[in-house]
């Protein structure tokens, strides 16, 4: 299996071809890395509901100061 996804190579896919990613692949141009190529799969509901049971478990367990921190960066990168 590839390691790495070339520029030339990344024009040329499909979508159907990034989804059949198994998973995130570095893009390169030559030597350098330039991204990444993250393919989105479907997760169950299962498994979203699963995920989300678990953020708001560890949410709920966040000191005032962790929850001050977490404002402070949504804030810097405009989230409210």
């Amino acid at each position: 299996m590839k390691s790495a996804i070339s520029m030339r190579e990344l024009q040329k896919m499909s979508a159907g071809a990034i989804q059949a990613l198994p998973h995130a692949m570095p893009i390169k141009n030559g030597t350098a890395t330039v991204g990444i190529l993250l393919p989105i799969h479907q997760a169950s509901p299962e498994y979203m509901r699963k995920v989300i049971a678990d953020i708001r478990a560890d949410a709920e367990k966040y000191t005032p100061e962790e929850n001050a921190a977490i404002d402070r960066l949504l804030a810097e990168r405009g989230a409210e």
